[in-house]
């Protein structure tokens, strides 16, 4: 797995925000985690702790809030001072009761993932526990190309499943006899421990974006996240590649095939955007909380309205254009955005359809709200005035129970977001506002929605348990 070395504001321990649920609420049903943990003693109920490879003793807390309030975590190994953790803890994948993550107190870690230990955390409301996991090396991949699925409802029976690319883009500009679509499935199994990771290759069946989503150059599919699709053992994974397709395989097959779901096409008001910028910027995917739809939004740029001409179609046939000459090159000033759903009983069919579309002008503020919201200099701390369309808004993640969208927001450009804004899109209205943690960059961090909270009340957890068997 890919090591990445973390800046000190995620490292070390700011003061830690505030979570409380409140007394009398329930927990909620699911969260917003931040992927990049605190390295800090703040031992609470969900306490658990493990050796790592080396022989030190490790702890592991959470503390869950209500959504739009990020959730975190704290990591701490006694007797290893701040300044020897040159990486911070990092969530790699998040499904059900149990999360996986990353740590390393070494400084080899930094050039090499060899030296990286991967943990599992079971939450449970009176027993959670934490398991150093077998390293996968020699096998290397990216983090975000790894998912975990549980098979039972208190997570003992697990697998972690990685996809990676048979080649990269250097390789393939030099030899174009290589095939972009095969890949690497890597899988481990804790119901077959003693066969440690296993490795097959994997073929795309019926490839089809170049032809209806086409690029300049870069892989055929280059994982953002990934998302687990159903429950149990009959539960798929679907590695996302937010630009292009959904990659879904069921893991557990003697003989897995990769099935290429195709995301709606871009707006067009995306068209010059298409494939030049992080996709998460603009674009998530999200799976239900019942595990039966997979939920998609795009954000489009808006420009002001003008007559293009003859504008293309489709985006396939103003890409084809040579030179493409049709676009916007006017201002942007505002966006809309577009969410879609796609059941799971019929995944394979790729047939989105459109669940709502909102215009962030259209978007209303509660003066309860505004007080929390930046303020660009051009609002001159008028609460009454708080409009959407002044602030930078980006990074959405889709709720994964309701018709909610979270998204990062800040006063200017060049400065750090501030904020989480929940937009109701059904209702246009903004649902909640909450800060970030000061000093903590977001923008490149980002955050996974994670149901660990069911786990940690134990009336939920037991329904959830009920819900599995």
């Amino acid at each position: 797995m890919a090591a990445v070395p973390s800046s000190s504001s995620s490292s070390t321990r700011p003061s830690l925000p505030q979570l409380p649920n409140g007394e009398g609420d329930e927990p909620p049903n699911w969260v917003l985690l931040d992927i990049l943990g605190y390295i800090a003693e703040c031992p609470n109920a969900t306490f658990a702790e493990s050796s790592t490879s080396s022989g030190h003793r490790i702890q592991v807390s959470f503390y869950t809030a209500r959504p739009p309030n990020v959730s975190h975590f704290c990591v701490h190994c006694p007797g290893v001072k701040p300044s020897e953790y040159l990486m911070a803890p990092k969530v790699i994948s998040a499904e059900a009761n149990l999360i996986l993550f990353c740590l390393s107190v070494t400084p080899y870690a930094c050039f090499n993932p060899r030296y990286r230990d991967y943990f599992l955390y079971r939450a449970h409301p009176r027993n959670p526990s934490l398991d150093l996991l077998p390293h996968p090396y020699p096998n290397s991949f990216g983090d975000q190309e790894v998912a975990l699925l549980s098979f039972d409802g208190d997570g003992d029976e697990y697998a972690v499943a990685a996809l990676t690319s048979r080649c990269d883009t250097v390789a393939l500009e030099e030899d174009d006899t290589l095939n972009e679509t095969e890949f690497d499935l890597h899988l481990y199994r804790s119901s077959k421990a003693q066969e440690g990771w296993t490795s097959k290759v994997l073929s795309v069946a019926q490839p089809r974006r170049d032809i209806l989503c086409p690029v300049d150059r870069g892989l055929y599919h280059e994982t953002t996240k990934v998302i687990v699709l159903g429950r149990g053992s009959l539960a798929m994974v679907g590695w996302v590649d937010l630009w292009r397709g959904i990659l879904v395989c069921n893991v557990l097959q003697e003989n897995p095939v990769l099935h290429d779901i195709l995301l709606p096409p871009p707006a067009r008001g995306n068209w010059a955007l298409y494939h030049k910028c992080r996709p998460y910027i603009i674009r998530d995917v999200t799976v239900s909380l019942l595990k039966d739809s997979i939920k998609y939004i795009e954000m489009e740029v808006c420009p002001p309205v003008v007559d293009p001409g003859d504008p293309p179609a489709s985006y396939a046939n103003w890409f084809r254009q040579k030179p493409r000459e049709w676009q916007c090159r006017t201002p942007c000033v505002g966006w809309r955005a577009t969410t879609w759903i796609l059941s799971i009983s019929n995944v394979t069919s790729a047939k989105w359809n459109i669940n709502c579309t909102f215009d962030i002008a259209d978007v209303t503020v509660d003066p309860m709200h505004s007080e929390l919201l930046p303020k660009p200099s051009s609002i001159n701390d008028n609460p009454s005035e708080a409009s959407l369309q002044c602030l930078v808004i980006g990074f959405p993640t889709m709720s994964m129970d309701e018709d909610v969208v979270y998204m990062l927001s800040k006063a200017c450009p060049m400065g750090s977001m501030e904020v989480v804004i929940a937009i109701d899109m059904k209702k246009k209205k903004v649902q909640g506002v909450a800060k970030l943690v000061t000093g903590k960059d977001f923008t490149y961090t980002r955050n996974c929605t994670s149901e660990v909270s069911k786990y940690l009340s134990e009336d939920k957890a037991q329904v959830k348990l009920d819900e599995q068997t």
